[in-house]
């Protein structure tokens, strides 16, 4: 593999990943591994620090958090109308300045969108609330920009050591806002804001050459428009299916404010936050290295990868989640960390759920390269209202209707495997 001869590949770029039969798997590890690593240390000082807000705020405003992050995730999620995938996807450097443009244009209608609405209703929130979420739209898509630029480029794992000032920085400034007596949820929501801009910033820092040779590209209105509605099928029929399966993560959270026991909904809606770190962990360490391989692979006429590999998502977050459930259970019987009982007991049902997504975020790309969209988007819906049904039947017993909606989860995971094990396209690898 390599860039096609009639592209010129400069010195930021890196080659394409090289993978031949004996070793292909090997070296996927080897590569998920690497990125791994360097997403742990960012991961971890993020999770310190919002273990040290747990101390000096209390535990029920989780809740209502995790549904404000659900909210602006989903917005950014759609912010580009997936057309970002074509980025990664184009053939060859003046497509992808295209199809760059073209997400700048669409995020530019949608942020402003966003910034219209925020204004008209921010009396109906505590202050600053809405515009903070389009100042943290904003950043993200910015963030995802960069990111989605440096995945293409094989340069992923720089990307990710640059997000170490935005590790230290978001957690630096709520601790500082809520210890100056700011009204908590207000501090997480602004320092949310600072944190992925902070993020932003040091990605476009890192990419900056990537982002010099799209951005001095001339802009061709006419083709970003054939672009566009070529590819109609990513911000209606791919971004349904991208949005829902993201509707089936946050599902628990829409139901945690109304639980009756507060510090119980806190809870959960903190170890749901928790384990988002190995959560974006997993799924962004697998979901580059593989979207880099099989965009570099459809470029390139070659076959997909062997069945087995589609495997390799449910396989590693089952591995780590089910490392972290018996390390809580481990510390809760014998009675390491007392204080912490209540969050160790839940552990495992809120780590089960996780997984499921953990393993689903990068096949949901891989659905799309392989033009399985419709396919995924039925089976999110049905398993959205399966799950929807177990938390509205058992909401008398959060613990039991996560664990069901769990259960649901890694179910659609093995069958999202399967069923995109069977878009491998025949040949020899």
């Amino acid at each position: 593999m390599g860039f096609p001869a009639n592209v010129a590949q400069a010195d930021w770029q890196q080659p394409a990943l090289e993978i031949y039969a004996p070793r292909r798997i090997d070296c996927l590890l080897h590569n998920i591994a690497k990125l791994a690593l360097n997403l742990m240390s960012i991961r971890i000082l993020s999770a310190a620090g919002l273990v040290i807000a747990l101390w000096i705020c209390p535990v029920q405003i989780f809740a209502n958090l995790g549904l404000y992050l659900a909210a602006v995730n989903l917005a950014a999620l759609a912010v580009f109308g997936r057309y970002e995938l074509l980025v990664v996807a184009a053939d060859d450097e003046r497509k992808c300045a295209d199809a760059f443009h073209l997400c700048i244009l669409t995020g530019a209608f949608a942020v402003a969108a966003t910034f219209a609405v925020a204004v008209t209703v921010q009396h109906l929130f505590v202050s600053y609330v809405t515009l903070s979420f389009t100042g943290a739209l904003f950043a993200r898509a910015w963030l995802r920009l960069g990111l989605t630029l440096a995945t293409r480029h094989g340069r992923y794992d720089r990307a990710v050591k640059a997000l170490l000032p935005h590790a230290i920085g978001q957690p630096a400034i709520l601790v500082f806002l809520i210890y100056r007596g700011h009204n908590p949820f207000l501090a997480f929501v602004l320092s949310d804001f600072a944190g992925q801009l902070i993020a932003a910033s040091c990605v476009y820092l890192s990419e900056r050459c990537a982002f010099a040779s799209v951005l001095r590209a001339p802009i061709r209105l006419r083709r970003i428009g054939e672009l566009a509605s070529v590819n109609l099928g990513l911000p209606t029929l791919n971004l349904t299916a991208a949005a829902s399966a993201f509707l089936f993560a946050t599902t628990p959270l829409f139901f945690l404010p109304a639980v009756s026991n507060g510090i119980l909904a806190g809870t959960l809606a903190l170890l749901f936050r928790l384990l988002d770190v190995p959560t974006n962990l997993t799924s962004a360490s697998l979901g580059p290295i593989l979207m880099k391989e099989i965009a570099d692979r459809n470029r390139h006429g070659t076959v997909w990868m062997s069945r087995g590999t589609f495997l390799l998502p449910a396989a590693i977050a089952i591995a780590v989640f089910g490392l972290i459930s018996l390390g809580g259970l481990t510390l809760n019987s014998l009675e390491l960390a007392p204080s912490w009982h209540m969050a160790l007991a839940t552990l495992p049902v809120v780590a089960l759920f996780q997984a499921g997504i953990a393993a689903t975020l990068p096949l949901i790309d891989i659905a799309t390269l392989a033009g399985r969209q419709k396919g995924l988007f039925s089976l999110n819906i049905v398993s959205i209202a399966l799950a929807g049904s177990a938390l509205l039947l058992w909401r008398g017993d959060p613990m039991f209707a996560i664990l069901m909606a769990g259960s649901i989860g890694f179910v659609r995971v093995l069958m999202m495997s399967v069923w995109l094990a069977g878009a491998v396209k025949p040949g020899v690898e």
